[in-house]
């Protein structure tokens, strides 16, 4: 069968049908498998595609078999798949990956960033060489980060200020981040897969919720929510990673095609923030009345969502006070090499 349409018709690949496939294709081509769940016509997809395109024409023995479509189950059972060598390469969020490395939830910490170029000073500079010590622990080399964009509130009411959204039925993700936030500001909250959210909204079980611009403006959301708060609370990032043992398995001309991840993290984030620019443009044909919080209104979601910070560090435990030492360092550092240039007119957060 060719390979897209494999792709097309399969659902879940359970593992012993993926060993059995490496098998089938014999010793002519090395076959790599790469899992993660991407959005049709999105980014994300594109960069994929992009990936196996590259791999296969500079290593024309690999044959990449993209499983970009959820088809290994849940982000828990991608990575579980990893760690026993049968998907050498994925990507996924960081809700998903902090079942492996649980002190990833520290980078969510709420309303803690102002700006994108923040974000990426103090990532790149400061977060990147801890947490590959961390994926190492467990087996897997930390590639680089892909880029998603600001987590932002939507709901059926617009909720402009903590105090609107208190009582709310607010839907929370996986990430004990986005729990830590609305338990704070004294919501209901009702912890959902995303693939819930639509018909939790439809049926009522849920008023409200968080996401980033892509996901929301993609999802339906819109359609039953059409309010989105521009919170801008946290900045959705997520992980490549790649097995250990396997990339150790190959040769240094292999090792530096695979080291290159989806590609120039510069373009990556430039084309992925491009795409959440125009989604949010567009947001107001769809009937969704969008919403920029004030610079007071900002810092009252401030306020209310600081006291989460300690109380995340001790739950998540393990190096996470390490880590929020080191965020803090960044942006100490970041503050004194922009002089306060960063920040718009009206205190929030410049990008998307």
């Amino acid at each position: 069968m060719h390979r897209r349409r494999f792709l097309q018709n399969l659902v879940v690949v359970p593992p012993a049908a993926i060993a059995a496939s490496c098998a089938n294709d014999g010793p002519r081509r090395r076959v790599v498998y790469a899992g993660a769940f991407s959005l049709p016509k999105s980014v994300d997809e594109e960069l994929w595609l992009e990936f196996e395109a590259r791999v296969e024409r500079e290593l024309p023995s690999n044959d990449v078999r993209l499983l970009i479509r959820g088809e290994t189950g849940p982000e828990e059972s991608t990575f579980a798949a990893m760690r026993r060598g049968r998907i050498q390469f994925a990507g996924g969020s960081f809700a998903g990956v902090a079942t492996l490395v649980p002190e990833i939830a520290i980078l969510s910490l709420p309303f803690f960033y102002d700006s994108v170029e923040e974000v990426d000073f103090v990532m790149d500079r400061y977060m990147l060489e801890p947490f590959r010590r961390l994926f190492a622990a467990k087996g897997l080399r930390l590639v680089q980060w892909s880029d998603v964009g600001w987590v932002s509130m939507y709901g059926r009411a617009p909720l402009r200020t903590p105090s609107e959204a208190r009582g709310v039925r607010i839907r929370a993700s996986t990430s004990v981040a986005s729990q830590a936030l609305i338990e704070e500001i004294g919501a209901d909250m009702i912890t959902l897969p995303f693939s819930d959210v639509l018909p939790a909204l439809q049926t009522g079980l849920i008023d409200a919720g968080v996401t980033s611009t892509i996901m929301y403006s993609l999802s339906g959301i819109p359609k039953v929510a059409p309010n989105f708060i521009l919170t801008r609370h946290s900045y959705d990032m997520g992980v490549t990673l790649i097995s250990e043992k396997w990339f150790q398995s190959l040769e240094a001309a292999e090792q530096a095609v695979y080291a290159k991840g989806l590609g120039d993290i510069a373009e990556a984030r430039r084309r992925q923030r491009a795409r959440a620019a125009n989604l949010l443009a567009s947001l107001p044909t769809m009937g969704v009345e969008v919403y920029t919080p004030t610079a007071l209104e900002r810092e009252t979601w401030r306020a209310a969502a600081r006291p989460s910070y300690e109380k995340l560090i001790r739950k998540v435990g393990g190096e996470s006070q390490r880590i929020y030492d080191a965020l803090l360092a960044g942006k100490s550092a970041w503050r004194n090499a922009s002089a306060g240039t960063q920040r718009n007119t009206s205190g929030g957060p410049t990008g998307l």
